[in-house]
């Protein structure tokens, strides 16, 4: 048995950083490093606090800073090639607005306290914490900045339960990328590599120090930024988040005095994105939607000043205040995109990035050498898992149409996918599949021939089904397609499904036929499209021959449900 040899002494370098100064450093693909704090004062990493005389290493192809408030020295295991000190920083324009907010906190807090009664000296009209909504362009640095804004909070000792809510698809937190989620941090967030930038999810294995399992809920919308076809699909999943916060605020006055944050993707800033063809003239529709659904009252802009003058003048009812860009930003580049979103999507099956070996000596380390997720391979058949797609995958564009004609396929419609066919195998290999849960009230009855008629009224909250006197005998009509296609709020769909006895020359629906529209129908309301997933699968192999897939689960046994909604998403097991 080979022994491998001891790893050689790491030389350490001193940085020394003046107060209020930040060093800035951009890790390679083959840099691993480790700092810790060799001076009384605190040093800062995305305003948590750094562990004193604890190492506290940083993964490869990080790219952040460490803030200084007063004068202090660093100990680090060796110098990455891109770095420097910089005493130009936006950190204090993160604390003024840290203290703003934490006063509207306050005096939620003590207004709530007073079971509507206002104390004396207290300011009217604050009866719940400030709901901050972060908006600007790629690369300016929004996540960075929710990040500080959470963790100044959940450090200033008030006990306060912060609620964030990632409608950054690219950038979700703790979930796999095409995502969006909401979370509750109860202790403040680590900054040590590129997966799960906003904490990492709750594992079924103890928690390393520098783990932050942050209790998330999420959301599918299977691409990695909003676009306007998508943005149907896109409201609906906002609502759903918005309407979960308000539960939780209901039920939690803490919840409702902290306050929310929410991270926006850089599309946000796109003023056609999302626009309806009923209201062709309207601009930053995805903005006023998400506006109205958390009723957000601060909008900041981060270093888009044309941006901050028209959310200005668009939504006089809202705050909207702008802080410059950090020049630490770093403009990120598709090939640094993809491989972010490739640590997520490992570290989700995997778990937590393993330390490296060249830190492994150091003494005092703070996260275990070996990886603490086993993921479980297996089969299953075609017939047993049923993958969906959510939206107008099949539908001839509307320029296609007839002049006059318009569109009555809903653009939210289930559209099954069949993994026989060549170019759908194709597009389900490697595809990462969010895993719905199904309820009874979820299947849509079938209509079959010689059964009494029935009528479907599907409305947004229900499927209620009806059932009709049994008439004289005549031929055989069109079945209902009460559905995964009917459009939606409160469409009433009607068909005479009555048969003959002997409709076998009549032009009723032969059993053939009624077995070819099983194929491609889904038996489920549309409302599973948009709801809370249970959890995320990888299709590793597609047999056409025994009809099975190979997939990969985060941990062995049953899957909670055998309905999965497919996006864009797609990951390669390289590593």
């Amino acid at each position: 048995m080979s022994i491998e040899p001891p790893l050689a002494p790491l030389q350490q370098t001193f940085v020394e950083l003046e107060a209020g100064s930040e060093w800035r450093f951009e890790l390679e693909a083959d840099e691993n490093v480790a700092v810790r704090v060799q001076s009384p004062d605190p040093v800062f990493i995305n305003s948590a606090e750094l562990p004193p005389t604890t190492w506290y290493p940083l993964h490869r192809y990080l790219k952040s800073s460490l803030y200084a408030p007063t004068s202090a020295r660093i100990e680090v295991t060796s110098l990455p090639a891109s770095q420097y000190t910089s005493t130009s920083t936006n950190q204090p324009n993160l604390i003024a607005l840290h203290l703003a907010l934490e006063r509207l906190r306050i005096l939620a807090r003590r207004n709530l306290a007073s079971n509507g009664a206002v104390p004396p000296g207290a300011e009217l009209g604050v009866r719940r914490g400030p709901r901050l909504m972060v908006l600007g362009q790629p690369s300016s640095g929004k996540t960075t900045v929710v990040k500080n804004l959470v963790n100044m909070a959940l450090s200033s000792g008030m006990g306060w339960n912060v609620g964030v809510a990632s409608l950054d698809p690219s950038s979700p937190l703790g979930l796999i990328p095409g995502s969006l989620s909401l979370s509750t941090p109860s202790h403040p967030l680590p900054t040590h590599h590129l997966a799960h930038p906003l904490g990492s999810p709750p594992t079924s294995v103890p928690s390393s120090t520098l783990s932050a399992d942050v209790p998330t809920i999420g959301w599918w919308y299977g691409h990695l930024e909003p676009t306007t076809k998508g943005s149907d699909l896109w409201r609906k999943l906002v609502a759903s988040i918005a309407e979960r916060w308000a539960e939780r605020c209901v039920k939690d006055p803490n919840a409702m005095a902290s306050g929310l944050v929410v991270d926006t993707s850089s599309a946000f800033t796109n003023a056609t994105l999302g626009t309806r063809k009923d209201d062709p003239k309207a601009r930053y529709s995805l903005v006023s939607h998400a506006i109205d659904a958390f009723d957000i009252d601060i909008l900041l802009v981060v270093g888009h000043e044309k941006l901050t003058i028209d959310l200005t003048r668009l939504f006089p009812h809202v705050r909207v205040i702008r802080i410059p860009k950090s020049g630490g930003a770093v403009d990120l580049d598709d090939t640094f995109r993809e491989i972010s979103h490739a640590w997520a999507v490992r570290s989700y099956f995997y778990g937590e990035p393993s330390l490296p070996k060249e830190l492994g000596g150091l003494m005092g380390r703070m996260i275990a050498m070996e990886q603490g997720l086993s993921p479980y391979s297996f089969q299953i058949g075609f017939e047993t898992l049923t993958v969906i797609r959510v939206g107008e995958e099949h539908a001839a564009p509307s320029t296609a149409l007839p002049l006059g004609s318009t569109r009555i396929l809903s653009p939210t419609r289930l559209t099954r996918v069949d993994p026989t066919g060549p170019a759908h195998a194709v597009r389900l290999l490697n595809t990462v599949l969010a895993i719905v849960a199904i309820n009874s009230d979820d299947r849509i009855p079938k209509v079959k021939p010689g059964q009494p008629e029935i009528k479907v009224e599907e409305t947004k909250d229900a499927v209620k089904v009806e059932e009709g006197a049994e008439g004289e005998a005549g031929e055989a009509g069109e079945a209902a397609g009460a559905g995964a296609g009917a459009p939606e709020g409160g469409t009433k769909v009607e068909g005479d499904v009555e048969g003959t006895e002997d409709e076998g020359q009549g032009e009723g629906v032969t059993a053939e036929d009624e077995d070819d529209e099983d194929e491609d129908e889904v038996p489920y309301r549309e409302e599973i499209g948009w709801r809370e997933v249970l959890g995320f699968i990888v299709i590793t192999g597609i047999d056409t021959l025994r009809k099975k897939y190979t997939v990969l689960s985060p941990s062995p046994g049953k899957l909670p449900s055998t309905v999965a909604v497919a996006g864009g998403i797609e990951w390669v097991d390289s590593a």
